[in-house]
């Protein structure tokens, strides 16, 4: 009698925990966000005297605005250069200004996650076509600028579907390494755009993906392709 009251009590408790946990999980939010990452390697040295630029691309929406908040990215702590978003023919983008006559890799990470505050930020009449601030954190993103889309299909038809691989660009200026010195510049980003979960129910995942290289004696606007991966979302525990 003992030993089945005191296993009935145990299966309440166990009962009790499981109904709580799955509360829990039922009205727990995880908040969207941004994260990006830049790896630089192989740069030359500026020319003498001069001020070298390279010039990357930025995670936007669909409205082609960037969802990292400017200050964030002139904020950065690179050491050799200065980081600020700079606008281009082709939109804004993330420009590192090398001035002290050398070039080290560039290597950042930026993580900006939404906070509670941002829901109410923005008031209703300015939110494309009036959704909450929750909805336009789960808008497809990917790094721009973008050059050219397969099949030459709009940006926001492209962003719409579940991949693909697309032309974007980077910026030279300033580096003049003679050509039997010139050695390839390795450009690897990664972006992941996460739109967050909300009763169990996770949003999809943005994911672009650079890797390539280019020659050192390359300068200006410099088209590279990125890949555009929609990871789908679904129950947060499977």
């Amino acid at each position: 009698m003992k030993a089945d009251f005191i296993f009935k009590a145990f299966a309440a408790m166990f009962s009790l925990i499981i109904v709580l946990s799955l509360l829990s999980a039922f009205t727990e939010s995880v908040l969207p966000g941004n994260f990006y990452t830049i790896e630089i390697t192989g740069l030359p040295d500026p020319a003498a005297n001069g001020t070298a630029t390279v010039m990357v691309p930025v995670p936007v929406n669909t409205t082609g605005e960037p969802v990292i908040p400017e200050e964030v990215f002139s904020g950065a702590q690179v050491t050799g250069w200065q980081a600020e978003i700079r606008g281009t023919p082709y939109g804004k983008m993330l420009a590192f200004t090398a001035t002290e006559g050398y070039a080290p890799d560039i290597s950042i990470s930026f993580e900006v996650l939404q906070t509670e505050d941002e829901l109410r930020r923005l008031p209703l009449y300015q939110r494309p076509i009036n959704q909450t601030a929750w909805e336009m954190k789960r808008e497809p993103r990917l790094l721009a600028p973008v050059l050219a889309t397969p099949d030459n299909v709009s940006v926001t038809e492209f962003i719409q579907v579940s991949g693909g691989a697309y032309t974007t660009a980077v910026f030279l200026s300033g580096f003049v390494p003679s050509p039997e010195d010139a050695t390839p510049i390795t450009f690897s980003f990664e972006y992941r755009g996460v739109g967050g979960t909300e009763r169990l129910m996770r949003e999809n995942t943005w994911l672009t993906t650079v890797n390539t290289a280019v020659m050192g004696t390359k300068s200006g606007f410099i088209p590279i392709q990125a890949d555009y991966q929609v990871i789908a979302g679904g129950l947060a525990f499977l």
